[in-house]
């Protein structure tokens, strides 16, 4: 009730975008930070796909890498209804939140910040932005999806 009467003036999509966005953010947020315990110190860790590198031999790694991919699609896919343009705009917002709770996860020492928790959450970003563009050519006869396809030779 209270989204819709800060989005009333927003079309339609809008309106749509921040019912559904503005809750999910407020449960990302608490699952990936403020529900977790705190640790003794803050974790940091730097190095690129570690964890896809153990993909095949740790059922956790697998878990968790899909956990974060699966978990920023609808970001990913309500953002762009809600920030219009210019077209990159709502993966950089999409990424911003990523970094957000990463560094506040370190900040506050709720779980371990780490490149590939971003490298992850960033491909559920881009699935999700793909996924909104596709719907919209489909279902609203989106204006900026143009795919051409040229023979060589």
């Amino acid at each position: 009730m209270v989204i819709l009467l800060v989005a009333y003036k927003l079309d339609w999509l809008r309106r749509i975008g921040l019912s559904f966005l503005i809750p999910y953010l407020f449960l990302v947020f608490a699952v990936t930070v403020f529900l977790r315990s705190p640790s003794e110190k803050s974790q940091l860790l730097l190095e690129p796909f570690w964890s896809y590198r153990q993909y095949y031999s740790n059922d956790f790694t697998w878990f968790e890498i899909r956990a974060n991919v699966l978990l920023f699609i609808p970001i990913g896919f309500f953002l762009p209804m809600v920030i219009k343009k210019p077209f990159y705009l709502p993966l950089l917002a999409g990424l911003g939140v990523s970094v957000t709770i990463e560094l506040l996860q370190l900040v506050l020492r709720r779980g371990t910040c780490e490149t590939d928790d971003l490298i992850s959450n960033s491909i559920g970003l881009i699935i999700g932005f793909a996924a909104f563009w596709f719907i919209k050519a489909v279902f609203l006869g989106a204006k900026y999806i143009i795919i051409t396809i040229k023979k060589k030779g």
